[in-house]
């Protein structure tokens, strides 16, 4: 009886620590949003400019040096926290869907490039620092700030898009998600191609309110995991 009572106590301890590590990725969506803003509001306050001249860039950028340190470290941790979201993200649509889970790599996958967009653009921006301080590239050191600014500007509404339809196509064939959740990323998905083509080939610049999407979208999916992971566990969740 003893023996049975504390197989019975390891396992809900194991299950406990489940559903932490579950919950901890669930919301590592939220604390992306959290830190890639912040790089974002700290960008504002800055002065150097990569579409200036070379050495009034790098004059700026040696300025307000450890601004942009900031901004490298805010981009990695966001960077790493996306990858989580997206492991956590693919593991509920595996579970919806069911083996082999098709729909849920297909999602897991442009998920982590997402992620990659983050922390190349986190390297870019540490390469153009080190650039301008150490070898004194200042054309150099402006081609790495503007890809650290246009990586996440470019590429985020085509990786997005198949992330946020392999996601609707999930929730829209096997259910588990709030119908107006599955509404909201149906019409998210063909904003975002709307919203790209647009970006692309109009003379519109769409591109900052493509990524302020991708966060809103981010938080709300991370918020819904949080909140109802285990009623995803169920095939049909109501509205």
């Amino acid at each position: 009886m003893k023996a049975s009572r504390a197989v019975a106590s390891s396992r809900r301890r194991i299950q406990r620590g489940r559903i932490s590590w579950e919950t901890m990725g669930a919301s590592a969506g939220i604390w992306a949003v959290l830190w890639l803003t912040i790089g974002y509001a700290i960008v504002a306050t800055t002065v150097a400019d990569p579409g200036s001249a070379d050495a009034d860039y790098v004059r700026a950028l040696v300025a307000e040096r450890m601004k942009w340190e900031w901004v490298t470290l805010v981009r990695l941790v966001g960077g790493a926290l996306v990858l989580w979201f997206a492991g956590t993200l693919a593991g509920r649509l595996r579970m919806v869907e069911g083996e082999p889970g098709r729909l849920a790599g297909a999602a897991f996958g442009p998920a982590v490039v997402w992620a990659g967009v983050w922390l190349l653009s986190a390297l870019f921006n540490s390469s153009a620092i080190m650039l301008a301080t150490g070898s004194g590239d200042h054309a150099g050191a402006r081609l790495a700030a503007v890809l650290a600014r246009d990586t996440p500007l470019v590429l985020t509404a085509s990786v997005m898009f198949t992330v946020l339809l392999a996601t609707a196509l999930t929730a829209r064939k096997f259910g588990g998600f709030p119908s107006s959740y599955t509404n909201l990323t149906s019409f998210l998905a063909i904003a975002f191609l709307v919203l790209a083509l647009v970006d692309w080939y109009g003379s519109w610049n769409l591109s900052a309110l493509i990524v302020a999407l991708a966060f809103i979208w981010m938080a709300v999916t991370s918020v819904l995991l949080v909140r109802g992971f285990n009623a995803l566990d169920s095939p049909q969740v109501a509205s």
